[in-house]
């Protein structure tokens, strides 16, 4: 009897033992959540809007960025390397332009304020609440391959960090001139010339250079000095969600600038 009951308390132990290195080995599998990821459900539902909302997560700088639907997400993250499989978003704000349709948003927004936790999936990753549901379904955004040749022609500047260009005494643009390496357009009131450059092996990488304007004096230059500093913040170019877009980027990846094709008559003089 004694020697059926040590090996019963002999396989008990090995049972815990197994069950506990299980679990570790299961927390200790590493989730690489760099990149950015399409928001294709919240709560559940799957998402319908016109413009599918995404999250970009850059892991060395802990920094979120990316669009709720309609206005540009900015944030932070936490994870604990203690306990893998643990995240929590801070500061996370959004910008406050109106669109028609903003129930989304209100719920990437909410959903992002209880994440506490994430998991691997067989298409992607999702994030879930401290019980473990899952707030938001995620997969892998595959960024349209782009070179700068893309960025040829006359482009409007619509957005400036997430807010809509308002009137001004021009119409601002950017145009580039890809054979010479070359930037001119229209601040809003001065004329801007300068160069550009990219790096290596980096197709949509993008850095402004020598930005210079003539010195009129307009009504409003505000506007324009928002350009200005916007333009020496870009590192990196996208293609937009809606056609004939172009998105400019810092070095975090977050969206500082939104281009739109001009399609009417030239605005170079």
């Amino acid at each position: 009897i004694k020697h059926n009951m040590k090996k019963t308390l002999l396989g008990v132990a090995a049972l815990a033992a197994c069950m506990m290195s299980c679990k570790s080995s299961k927390q200790a599998v590493v989730v690489d959540l760099s990149g950015e990821w399409n928001i294709v459900a919240v709560d559940g539902q799957k998402v319908a809007a016109a413009e599918v909302p995404y999250i970009g997560l850059d892991m060395a700088n802990k920094s979120l960025h990316g669009n709720a639907g309609c206005n540009r997400l900015l944030g932070s993250f936490e994870l604990d390397s203690i306990h893998p499989g643990t995240i929590r978003f801070t500061q996370v704000g959004a910008t406050r332009m109106m669109c028609p349709d903003m129930e989304t948003e209100t719920k990437v927004l909410a959903a992002l304020n209880k994440v506490a936790g994430y998991g691997e999936t067989t298409e992607g990753v999702v994030l879930t609440d401290a019980e473990g549901n899952t707030l938001l379904t995620l997969v892998k955004r595959e960024a349209p391959v782009v070179s700068v040749n893309d960025l040829k022609g006359e482009w409007i500047i619509s957005q400036i960090e997430g807010e809509e260009v308002g009137k001004t005494e021009n119409v601002p643009f950017i145009a580039l001139n890809t054979d010479e390496k070359r930037l001119h357009g229209n601040a809003g009131c001065n004329v801007i010339n300068g160069g550009f450059e990219q790096d290596a092996d980096q197709p949509s990488s993008l850095r402004f250079t020598q930005v210079i304007s003539t010195m009129m004096a307009c009504p409003d230059m505000e506007t324009e000095g928002k350009i200005l500093q916007a333009l020496n913040k870009v590192r990196s170019f996208a293609k937009g969600q809606a056609d004939g877009t172009m998105v400019l980027m810092d070095e975090n990846g977050a969206e500082v600038m939104v281009l739109l094709q001009n399609v009417g008559e030239p605005l170079s003089k």
